[in-house]
């Protein structure tokens, strides 16, 4: 997978150096507000008295926000236009409420935190034929999804600290697809779908005054789960 990820950065820098020997070079910032999907939002349940365990986590991610640059070129096609792009995004996500009422109760110094960052590179078709400031699109993308969760814990149970949790993850094949409109020149506005794979998320722990929930037999060092993440996502495009 380190060299899957590699190979797709070293094509998007030359991709990006192509793109810039060229004058019609075009690049794009995104804002967008995304709905995870899948086992991303599948709801948890509390286990030994504390709100996840390494068989829950990477699931109940709240609705989040996200950035995203672009470095496209366009074709002229005949009918419509044709835009092959470099593309990297960043989802970030924190659990849901509920959730994170929990961790307030139980006294938790840190909540799970989920960061996706798919590199992808696709192709965009625009229909420019039908109104002079309205360009219909669509597109899709593949790539690679690098996902990151922050550590939970520790808790204060009876005034001792136990319990901080951390987590690896692998990267895993993605892909996107995507619908929308161009408003002008400067300005988009699209739905989409991100399909960021099926990530294996592997248990690690530290130890807090002794107490281990390792040693104590609630967990085995290294355990793995998988979590299949996607996301619905509105994006916002700034194009220049």
């Amino acid at each position: 997978m380190k060299n899957s990820v590699k190979v797709i950065c070293m094509t998007l820098l030359m991709v990006s150096l192509g793109f810039s020997a060229s004058a019609q070079l075009r690049q794009s910032i995104y804002l967008n507000l995304n709905v995870p999907t899948g086992g991303w939002s599948q709801d948890v349940t509390s286990n030994h008295g504390l709100p996840l365990t390494y068989t829950e986590i990477g699931k109940d991610a709240s609705a989040g926000f996200g950035l995203g640059y672009r470095a496209s070129y366009r074709f002229d096609v005949g009918v419509g236009l044709v835009a092959p792009f470099a593309q990297v995004d960043l989802f970030w996500n924190t659990i849901s409420g509920d959730l994170s009422d929990e961790y307030t109760q139980a006294r938790a110094e840190a909540t799970p935190t989920y960061f996706n960052i798919p590199v992808q590179l696709g192709i965009t078709y625009l229909y420019d034929e039908l109104w002079s400031n309205i360009t219909p699109y669509a597109e899709f993308g593949l790539g690679t999804d690098l996902m990151m969760i922050t550590a939970e814990g520790p808790f204060t149970i009876l005034g001792t600290k136990i319990g901080k949790y951390g987590y690896k993850t692998n990267a895993a094949f993605a892909f996107s697809l995507g619908v929308g409109a161009y408003f002008g020149e400067h300005v988009s506005a699209g739905l989409y779908y991100y399909g960021m794979g099926k990530h294996t998320i592997e248990y690690n722990s530290s130890t807090y005054n002794g107490l281990n929930p390792i040693e104590q037999g609630l967990y085995d060092n290294g355990d793995v789960e998988t979590r299949t993440v996607g996301s619905l996502a509105l994006r916002i495009g700034f194009h220049f």
